[in-house]
C-alpha cells in the first residue's frame, strides 16, 4: 500500500461499551503520511485490537477521505442461548361441534366426547435443551460472555416415563395434556352427568361416570362401566363389567350389554344382557338375558312381566302379583343354542370337506408345475392356495364358535329357578326347552328338570 500523499495526524474514538472504534485522518502539516499497517499499528497501540475493518481503512487512505469520523472497528455483540422447549406429538383432543352424517344418511345431533388414546410406548413428546448462545468480544478483545438459555422443568404426571429428552406412554389409555405434563390413564372419569352437553362416550377402557345417564345417550367401553346415578333409555356397552348403583328405566328400548357381570338397583321396561350374571333387586316389565345367573335378591325384590332368561338358572325372591301378569322365567340353554350347535356340526363338516378338497388340489398343481411350468397353472394354484387361506378362517370361526356353544349348554345343564318366597299364577317357567304354566301361587319353591318334565320342589 502506498502511503498517502499528504501529511496528516489520526485521532481516534473508542466508544463507551468498546463496541466500535472510529477514526479521523486530520490534515497538518506536522503529522505524517500513512500505511493501512501503520494505521492497524496505531489503533492497537490504542488497545483497539479486535474486529478492525481493514477495508475501512483502505478506503480512507485510496480515497483521501480526511476530517470525518470513520468506523473502523467493530465489537461483535454475544448472542443470547435459546431457551429449553418442547415439541408435543400429541394433542388434546378437541370436542366436535358440528353434526356427523352416520352412514345410513341419518345425522347425528349428538357429539361423543373425545379422548386422546396412545398406546403403550407412542412418543408423547420430546424436549430440545435450552442452549449456551455464542460469545462475542469488544474491539479491545475482551471477550463478552452469552446469556444461557432457560431450561424448563421436565413433565411431570402419570402413565409416562422419559430418557434421553424423550416422554414415553408407559400403558394403553387416554392422555390428558396438564399445566406441568401428562396423565394417562386407563379410566375415563365422568364428574356429572352425561347428558347432551357431554356427549356420547366411546372408550377403550374403563369408565365411572359420577352422575346420571340421560335418555339418548351412548356409553361404550371395553373395559368396566361404572354409573354412580340412574340410566334412562340409553345404550350401554362394556367389554366387561357394569354395574349401575341406582336404577335403569329404559322405556321399552335402552338396554345394557356386558361382556362380564350386570348389576343394578332395578331394572324398570328395559334390556340387559350379560355374558356373566346379573344381579338386580327389582325387574319390571323388563328382558334380561345372562350367560351365567341371574339374581333378584333383596328387599321387596320381585320379578313382574318381561322376561328373565339365565343359563345357568336364577334366584327370586318374588315373581309375578295377584293380578297373574305376564312374566317368563328361562333358565338352561334355549332351543336357539341348541339348533345352532347342532347346525354349527353340519357347517363344520363341510367345510372340512372343502378344505381338504383344496388342499389335494393345489398339491395336484403343484407337481404339474414342477413339470409344466405355466402362467395359466400357478394362475389356478395361487387361486385355489387363497380359497383355502379363506376356508380355513372360515373353519375356525366356526370351531370357536362351537367350544363356546358347547360350554354355554353345559353350564346350563343342572340350572334351575329358585324362588324363595313366592310365585303367582301368570308365571312361566320353562328349563332347557321344557316350560310348563303356574297355575296356582307357590311358595319357597324350586322348579328343576328331571326326565324331561319340570318339577317344583318345595326349599324347606
Amino acid at each position: 500500500m502506498e502511503k498517502n500523499a499528504q501529511l496528516c495526524i489520526p485521532e481516534i474514538i473508542i466508544s463507551d461499551d468498546k463496541m466500535s472504534a472510529k477514526m479521523k485522518l486530520r490534515l497538518d502539516s506536522n503529522g505524517s503520511e500513512w500505511t493501512v499497517d501503520e494505521l492497524k499499528s496505531l489503533l492497537a497501540s490504542k488497545n483497539v485490537k479486535a474486529g478492525i475493518m481493514e477495508s475501512a481503512l483502505c478506503d480512507v487512505l485510496q480515497n483521501a477521505i480526511y476530517d470525518i469520523f470513520i468506523e473502523v472497528a467493530q465489537g461483535k455483540p454475544s448472542v443470547p442461548g435459546k431457551d429449553g422447549y418442547y415439541i408435543y406429538h400429541v394433542a388434546q383432543a378437541k370436542m366436535e361441534d358440528t353434526p356427523r352424517e352416520l352412514e345410513d344418511g341419518s345425522v347425528e345431533y349428538v357429539h361423543t366426547a373425545a379422548q386422546t388414546v396412545v398406546e403403550e410406548g407412542d412418543l408423547l413428546a420430546e424436549y430440545v435443551r435450552a442452549t449456551n448462545g455464542e460469545y462475542g468480544y469488544a474491539v479491545d478483545n475482551t471477550m463478552l460472555a452469552p446469556k444461557r438459555g432457560k431450561d424448563l422443568p421436565v413433565l411431570k404426571g402419570k402413565g409416562f416415563y422419559h430418557e434421553d429428552g424423550k416422554y414415553y406412554a408407559a400403558i394403553h389409555g387416554m392422555v390428558e395434556i396438564t399445566e406441568r405434563g401428562f396423565r394417562i390413564t386407563n379410566l375415563l372419569e365422568v364428574e356429572g352427568d352425561v347428558d347432551i352437553n357431554h356427549g356420547h362416550i366411546d372408550f377403550d377402557g374403563d369408565v365411572n361416570i359420577r352422575g346420571d345417564v340421560k335418555s339418548g345417550m351412548n356409553v361404550k367401553a371395553s373395559g368396566n362401566i361404572e354409573i354412580k346415578g340412574h340410566v334412562g333409555n340409553c345404550q350401554i356397552e362394556a367389554g366387561k363389567n357394569i354395574t349401575v348403583h341406582n336404577g335403569m328405566q329404559g322405556k321399552f328400548s335402552g338396554k345394557l350389554v356386558a361382556g362380564g357381570d350386570i348389576s343394578c338397583k332395578f331394572f324398570e321396561n328395559s334390556q340387559a344382557v350379560a355374558g356373566g350374571n346379573i344381579l338386580v333387586r327389582s325387574v319390571m316389565n323388563s328382558q334380561l338375558e345372562a350367560e351365567g345367573k341371574v339374581l333378584v335378591e333383596g328387599k321387596d325384590a320381585v320379578v313382574l312381566g318381561g322376561s328373565v332368561h339365565a343359563v345357568q338358572g336364577m334366584e327370586l325372591t318374588e315373581a309375578g302379583n295377584e293380578t297373574e301378569i305376564a312374566t317368563l322365567l328361562v333358565a338352561g340353554a334355549l332351543p336357539s343354542t341348541l339348533a345352532r350347535d347342532a347346525e354349527l356340526i353340519g357347517l363344520i363338516k363341510k367345510v372340512e370337506d372343502e378344505v381338504d378338497l383344496l388342499e389335494r388340489s393345489a398339491k395336484v398343481l403343484e407337481r404339474m408345475a414342477k413339470t409344466n411350468v405355466t402362467k395359466e397353472v400357478n394362475n389356478r394354484r395361487m387361486k385355489i392356495i387363497q380359497a383355502k387361506v379363506i376356508k380355513t378362517t372360515e373353519l375356525k370361526r366356526y370351531q370357536t364358535e362351537k367350544i363356546k356353544s358347547e360350554a354355554l349348554i353345559r353350564s346350563g345343564k343342572d340350572a334351575n329357578v329358585t324362588v324363595q318366597k313366592v310365585i303367582f299364577p301368570g308365571c312361566r317357567v320353562e328349563i332347557a326347552g321344557t316350560g310348563i304354566d303356574v297355575k296356582q301361587e307357590l311358595k319357597h319353591v324350586k322348579f328343576v328338570l328331571k326326565d324331561g318334565i319340570i318339577e317344583a320342589a318345595l326349599l324347606y
